[in-house]
Order: C-alpha cells, then sequence, then structure tokens
C-alpha cells in the first residue's frame, strides 16, 4: 500500500507544479465569500482530477483495487487537512502544496518501513535511521521553499502586500525628518561620492545625508569623499580603529551624527544610486506608529551584460520577489539593510545596532519584532547598486550571510521554537518559522555533504561486493 501511496504522489506532484508555474501570480486582493467559495469549490476539483489522473495510472500498472482506492483517499485526506491553512491562495497553489507535501510524507512512510523490513542487520539499520532523519529535516527545510513559492505564486488574498506604496504626498503633508546614513570601509571615492550625489538629490523636503566612512586604510580613499561632502553641505566622519565594523559605524552615526530632529534613519550602501522619490514613497508608511521599518528590494544594475551576473541577478531578485513577500504577510519579513528605513525611537528601542553579529541588519528586524513592533516590506525597487564583480566577493558575500545566520540562530533559537506568545516573547508563529527556515537554510550545504558521505560510502560497499548497506 505504502508503495501505491508513493507512486501515486509521483504522479500528481508534477502535474501540480506544472499548473502552478503556468499562471501569473495575483498581486492585487481578490477578498470576499464568493472569492472564498470559488478557490475553495476549485481546490475540491482539482483535488478530485488529480486523485482520479493517479488512480488511473495506478489502475494502469496493475495496481490492486484497495490500494488504488487507498492512495485516492489518502492525497485527498491531505488536501482537505490543508484547506484551512491555504484558504487565501488559488486552486493551482493549493494543489501544489498538497501534492508534494503528500510525497513527502509518502515517500518518508515508504523508506520508514523499508528500513525495518530490509534485514539490514544492526548496523545497517542504525545507518539507515540516520540518514532517514536527515531526509526528515530536508523535506522540512524543502516544505519552507515551497511554502514561500505557492504563496508567492498562489496567494490571491493579500493582506499586507505593498505592490507600490503610496503616492507622493501633496504639498504640504508633515512628513518625518529622515537622517539617511551611508557607511563606507575601503570604497573607490568617485562611488561613494556617485551614491551620496543621488541622495543629496532627493525629491524630499526634509532629511539630511551622514557619511561614515569606517577604518579606510588608504587616506586617499576618504579624503575626497570627505572634500566633496563638505562643499555640499553633507555630514561626514572618518573612523579610526573603531570598533564593531559596520554596526559600530552605524551606532557612531546614530549617536553622534543624527540630526536630533531625525524619526526615521535610513541606510544606504556606499555602492547604490536611488531615485529621487524613494523618501516622498516610502517614508509616510511611518503614519502608522507601530511600523518599525520598511524594506524595499535591494536592485542591481549592469547585470544584463554577462551571463554570471544575469544567473546571479536572478538570485537575488528571487528573495525580494518570492521570500519577503510571503514572509511580509506574517510580519515576518527581514530588515534588509541598504534600501531600508528605520524608525528612530524603535531602534533606540532595542538599544542600536549590534556590534557582534555581521548581519546586523537581520538580527536587528528579529529583536525588533520580537519586542513588538512591526514591519513592511515595498515591491516596488526605488534604487540599484553593484553585484559582486568576481567569484572571490560573492564567496566573501555569502560567507557573511551564513556566518550571520549561524549566530543569530545560536544566540536566538529558543525565541524561534513553538511556543505561546508573551511578555518573554511576542513572536508569532509565522514570524518564528520565518526566521527560523531562514537560518536553517545555510545547512541546506553541509546536509548535501552529509547525504554525498552516505552515497559515497554506500557506492563503496557495493563496488566491493557487499551489496546494499543503507535503505534509503
Amino acid at each position: 500500500m505504502l508503495s501505491a501511496l508513493l507512486l501515486a504522489a509521483l504522479v500528481t506532484t508534477p502535474i501540480a507544479t506544472v499548473a502552478l508555474f503556468r499562471r501569473v501570480p495575483t498581486t492585487h486582493p481578490v477578498r470576499g465569500a464568493w472569492a472564498l467559495v470559488r478557490r475553495a469549490t476549485l481546490a475540491v476539483v482539482g483535488t478530485i482530477l488529480l486523485a482520479a489522473t493517479a488512480s488511473g495510472v495506478l489502475a494502469g500498472i496493475g495496481a490492486t483495487k484497495r490500494n488504488i482506492i487507498a492512495a485516492a483517499v489518502a492525497f485527498a485526506v491531505v488536501s482537505v487537512c490543508w484547506m484551512p491553512f491555504t484558504r487565501a491562495w488559488s486552486a493551482r497553489g493549493h494543489v501544489c502544496w498538497a501534492s508534494t507535501t503528500f510525497l513527502f510524507i509518502s515517500y518518508l512512510a515508504f523508506m520508514l518501513n523499508w528500513t525495518f523490513s530490509s534485514g539490514l542487520g544492526v548496523l545497517g539499520t542504525f545507518g539507515s535511521l540516520v540518514l532517514w532523519w536527515l531526509e526528515v529535516g530536508a523535506a522540512l527545510l524543502g516544505c519552507a521553499y515551497l511554502w514561500e513559492l505557492c504563496d508567492a505564486l498562489g496567494r490571491e488574498d493579500w493582506r499586507r502586500r505593498l505592490r507600490r506604496p503610496p503616492p507622493e504626498p501633496q504639498p504640504g503633508t508633515p512628513l518625518p525628518f529622515v537622517s539617511l546614513h551611508v557607511p563606507a570601509h575601503n570604497e573607490p571615492p568617485e562611488m561613494v561620492i556617485q551614491t551620496v550625489g543621488t541622495l543629496v538629490a532627493m525629491d524630499y523636503p526634509n532629511f539630511q545625508v551622514v557619511v561614515v566612512d569606517d577604518n579606510s586604510d588608504d587616506e586617499a580613499l576618504w579624503r575626497p569623499v570627505e572634500s566633496w561632502c563638505r562643499d555640499h553641505g553633507v555630514t561626514f566622519a572618518h573612523l579610526e580603529d573603531w570598533p564593531g565594523y559596520k554596526s559600530g559605524a552605524l551606532n557612531y552615526a546614530l549617536r553622534h551624527l543624527t540630526d536630533p530632529r531625525a524619526e526615521v534613519i535610513g541606510v544606504v550602501d556606499s555602492d547604490y544610486q536611488l531615485q529621487p522619490s524613494f523618501l516622498a514613497r516610502c517614508a509616510p508608511l511611518f503614519d502608522d506608529p507601530s511600523v518599525a521599518f520598511v524594506q524595499a528590494p535591494q536592485d542591481y544594475r549592469d547585470w544584463e551584460r554577462d551571463a554570471f551576473y544575469r544567473r546571479l541577478y536572478y538570485s537575488y531578485r528571487y528573495f525580494f520577489a518570492v521570500s519577503q513577500p510571503s514572509r511580509n504577510e506574517r510580519d515576518g519579513a527581514i530588515f534588509a539593510g541598504t534600501m531600508g528605513l528605520i524608525r528612530r525611537a524603535a531602534l533606540e528601542d532595542v538599544g542600536g545596532w549590534s556590534e557582534w553579529c555581521i548581519t546586523e541588519d537581520a538580527e536587528l528586524s528579529l529583536r525588533l519584532l520580537e519586542r513588538g513592533w512591526t514591519g513592511l516590506v515595498v515591491d516596488q525597487s526605488f534604487g540599484k547598486g553593484v553585484m559582486p564583480l568576481t567569484f572571490e566577493a560573492l564567496k566573501g558575500q555569502r560567507f557573511r550571510w551564513c556566518f550571520g545566520g549561524a549566530q543569530i540562530l545560536a544566540r536566538y533559537w529558543r525565541w524561534l521554537l513553538p511556543g505561546h506568545r508573551g511578555p518573554a516573547n511576542r513572536l508569532t508563529l509565522g514570524q518564528r518559522w520565518a526566521y527560523l527556515s531562514g537560518a536553517l537554510q545555510w545547512y541546506g550545504d553541509l546536509m548535501a555533504l552529509v547525504f554525498f558521505a552516505f552515497l559515497l560510502a554506500g557506492a563503496t560497499n557495493v563496488s566491493l561486493g557487499a551489496g546494499c548497506s543503507f535503505a534509503s
């Protein structure tokens, strides 16, 4: 029977996946009782069609009637059980999620049964169970990615998504004073000056620009920037032997260089060129007193000219086109630093930037959400930066992201476990899952390495004539 369930899942999952990707995702909210009934009806119809297709395939290969009925009923039960959780999704999103989770469940059940029925002996059974638990972990990581995909491509009832921020306010509308902080370390001066030039030209009535050179080694790199800032009324500071890396520089800017009138702090990396409307479109979102941060996409320029850059660009775009909108629906979005605005009172409420973490932006957003603040993600791009231009630069960037994710998980893992909300931890279940899955994804490569070690050991054993070592 487990074989029939697994075969049925192998039939339904590819069909449901193709159906999901063949439709342009809905970005405007589709709400109301009729929309809910329509989605539920189509999800039931899709479930019946997939169950019938799987039954037909099983009948064609000679499966027993009992196994055919069991497979169809099992798939239908899984699909119905997920319907309360996917009621905001289209039928395509629902059946893709239901069929893929049905595949994971069927496979894991099949392999666990095989482990104990294959007669592998004590050592072989132990090794198979270790491998099976690794497969459980891989399935959970797969579900984390799959949920975001189905959510981004299949959701119809968007509650918090901002496809575009509100239009620019009318003249005379009260707007918060913004302090834009630009940290730089050993950057080409012409690039920094170009970035600061786009900030100075911002179409916004009340803001300041602060440039902090963070321990640059060569005076020739920061002196031209200092001179340009002095000529254009931009606040500049050069730090020598200052601790805390980027976080330390941002804390210095917050505590010593920020205008007392500033209500909102912006962070812009030194390679970004911004549109003049960035502040006028995003700063008004802080009218909601619960909003601690607003994050616009990190976008890039000059990526069309090379195949490596094109692939890299779309890998970056995935996070802001899929992960962030999905996490934003659960108020679990990540503050990604550059192209982000943060309420000054919220930043000071949590003690500023953490100087022990090299992904200080993501760590900050977790602390803000845990304190009961909320965050917003804007889909529209307002600025473009420079992608890593060499493999070494890319490797260094990914190492920082991975190491920072590991630091966050090591320090805050207790916050991310399921549990009740309370004064000690205000994170919702959705927020916990968003940050836990985001931190665990960096262990995917390590898991793949362990899988490879099992594959190598099994292949070696078979080549020596000893037969199958593991049941998975």
